[in-house]
């Protein structure tokens, strides 16, 4: 993705202005037969940018359900007589989401409108929540995003429980840290970080530092005295390997970037529908050549930028045949399952790392929960 693949002119504006009926008359042709059986992706391959630049962004395919994992079997017109072990499957799919992480070969998925985590492993076909979840002190109300530590325990940022729920690494209901800081704590995202967990309040506007077994709260960062460097409104977080941290601020429609001490090192975007502006910046990742990735759930669009701020490239935009977003949220880039995906690549498109994106709306439009790029380029010749 060598170069700003961007123009001057307002082309995210463009986007925000496509009317709704022409995203949703996509969504249509895409493959919505009237039983809603969707299709996701397509022969022609969807490119970004378009032709005549050189594409270093494919949209492979989408995960809507169990289905689109190969985890169901296709059943005779026999099926409603067949007994126990040779009853049909039932089909698991995802609700509205927000939070995806990928991590250890499997997908964790926070879906908020039913409750629960999602744990997909694509390649086992396998589609499971944790046990855990099924206990009183292990139900979730409203998980919006989650994390996993080096030794496999699961941490659940739920905003209905004001609480950061924990499991081990079997599933199992482990413990649960309260938001007792302030009044107005509301952890959104959370992150694990040498030892410690992070926690990102968006109500209070602080990202606390918090001793991962015990929760407790060891420091605090985000408050500074000039009002341009400080959190307000803060809606999702990354780290990079120097513990330099990045976070969506929608208070001011910017990213902002601070070191682990919690001392102001930059910051970029704001307000507006321009290249490098958003409107909702979201969930937000790092490539592995340190690009930094923002979904803003305003645009429907996730805008690229390399190391030093500056904008390369964006997709998702509506009104695509495939590869649309619509009110994305997380964001999670991983290096699992390319073998995987790479059946839906173009011929000649290798594919460097993989980028998901959860798609909050759309879902009867044939816009699946989860978008499967691919990052990377044509072979040369």
């Amino acid at each position: 993705m060598k170069g700003n693949n961007l123009t001057s002119k307002s082309m995210v504006g463009k986007v925000l202005r496509v009317s709704l009926y022409v995203a949703l008359l996509a969504g249509l042709l895409s493959g919505c037969a009237a039983e809603n059986k969707c299709s996701y992706n397509w022969e022609t391959p969807i490119f970004f940018p378009p032709a005549p630049d050189e594409p270093h962004i494919q949209y492979l395919t989408g995960i809507n359900s169990s289905e689109d994992i190969g985890t169901i079997k296709k059943q005779s017109s026999f099926s409603l007589f067949m007994s126990g072990s040779e009853a049909p499957e039932v089909i698991k799919r995802i609700g509205k989401s927000y939070g995806i992480v990928a991590r250890n070969g499997k997908l964790y998925i926070a879906e908020g409108m039913n409750g629960r985590v999602d744990i997909i492993d694509v390649e086992k076909g396998t589609f499971e929540q944790p046990a855990g979840l099924s206990i009183p002190k292990g139900m979730l109300k409203y998980p919006v995003n989650l994390t996993l530590d080096d030794e496999g325990y699961l941490y659940v940022a739920d905003t209905a429980r004001k609480e950061i729920v924990v499991y081990d690494p079997n599933g199992n209901y482990s413990r649960a840290i309260p938001e007792l800081w302030d009044k107005r704590s509301k952890v959104v995202d959370v992150k694990v970080f040498k030892g410690n967990l992070l926690a990102l309040d968006l109500g209070a506007g602080r990202l606390r530092v918090l001793d991962r077994k015990t929760g407790e709260q060891i420091s605090e960062m985000g408050y500074i005295e000039k009002p341009d460097q400080s959190l307000r409104l803060p809606s999702n977080m990354v780290m990079n390997d120097k513990g330099e941290i990045f976070i969506s601020n929608i208070g001011n429609n910017r990213v902002m970037k601070y070191d682990f001490d919690g001392n102001f090192l930059g910051a970029f975007g704001g307000g507006g529908d321009t290249v490098g502006s958003f409107v909702k910046p979201k969930g937000i990742a790092l490539g592995p050549e340190g690009f930094i990735y923002v979904v803003d759930g305003g645009t429907n669009v996730v805008q690229v930028f390399d190391d030093k701020f500056r904008p390369l490239t964006y997709f998702g935009w509506p009104g695509l045949p495939y590869g649309s977003l619509n009110g994305p949220a997380g964001i999670a880039i991983t290096t699992d399952h390319i073998d995987y995906f790479k059946k839906y690549a173009a011929p000649g498109f290798n594919i460097d790392y993989l980028v998901l994106v959860v798609s909050q709306f759309g879902q009867e439009y044939c816009i699946p929960r989860i978008s499967v790029y691919g990052i990377g380029g044509m072979a040369k010749k």
